[in-house]
């Protein structure tokens, strides 16, 4: 079994979180996500250049993001990191502050996530 973990980040408090996500055939299904400290993460190697492509899915016992609760994520336009959702039409970007309105897709490529 393949899993890693994404680096991601609140969209309300712009606080970091890891993400563990495994691979099944050609998806990605988001199992489990945890507080975690930016520098602890660089020292993991979670902020790599890394790129993951796939369709992402969601295991029912995925608790959201640790800080508010949001049950999924959006990939910045702009930077390609990665941000929590609430499902609103219009998103700001954890990293950068870059705001857009939501697309919704049936694969993503995410880069720099930490893999």
């Amino acid at each position: 079994m393949e899993a890693k973990v994404m680096m991601i980040k609140c969209q309300k408090n712009r606080k970091a979180f890891g993400a563990r996500i495994q691979k099944e055939g050609r998806n990605w299904r988001m199992t489990w996500a945890f507080k975690i400290d930016e520098r602890v993460a660089q020292k993991e190697k979670f902020s790599s250049e890394s790129t993951i492509k796939g369709s992402f899915i969601f295991d029912e016992e995925y608790p959201g993001c640790p800080h508010c609760g949001a049950q999924s994520f959006f990939t910045c336009g702009k930077c390609g990191k990665i941000t929590c959702w609430d499902g609103s039409d219009t998103a700001t970007c954890a990293w950068c502050g870059n705001k857009s309105k939501i697309q919704l897709v049936n694969e993503l490529e995410v880069k720099g996530g930490g893999f």
